[in-house]
């Protein structure tokens, strides 16, 4: 039922999928020398998979909006370095660095931080519009 659909709802679910989306982005930044991890071998980029729910009749208003679906590995190679005395060196001396480019990182982060502005951005326009709403039934 579309009467139950609220924006603030939305830019919510908005918010939250952009914060886990820069918790990700942060623990990858934190992992970009490591090495060797529990698992075995070095740490592979993560990245936040968002879902949304279309927006038609007899859509529940808990799916509406977006949420990270899951966290999946980021399948790229590894980084090699030639570095015969790291204690991670293979037999040819080269050792495999984290798939991740810090470069890529930042943009990643900034676009997230934009989505999140966005979504900061609607609640404070819906707050405004409900007290200019207020202002004219107290005329």
């Amino acid at each position: 039922m579309l009467d139950n659909i609220s924006a603030r709802d939305i830019a919510v679910s908005g918010l939250r999928a952009q914060r886990t989306r820069m918790n990700i982005i942060a623990q990858n930044i934190a992992n970009a020398e490591t090495t060797r991890t529990p698992e075995g071998g070095p740490f592979r980029r993560q990245l936040a998979v968002f879902i949304g729910e279309q927006l038609k009749r007899g859509s529940s208003p808990d799916k509406l909006g977006v949420r990270v679906d899951r966290i999946k590995a980021d399948p790229s190679p590894f980084r090699t370095v030639f570095d015969p005395g790291h204690p991670d060196a293979d037999a040819d001396g080269y050792v495999r660095y984290p798939n991740i480019n810090m470069a890529v990182e930042m943009v990643d982060l900034i676009s997230a931080q934009r989505g999140y502005e966005a979504n900061v951005a609607v609640l404070v326009a819906g707050s405004r519009m409900q007290q200019s709403a207020m202002e004219l039934l107290q005329r």
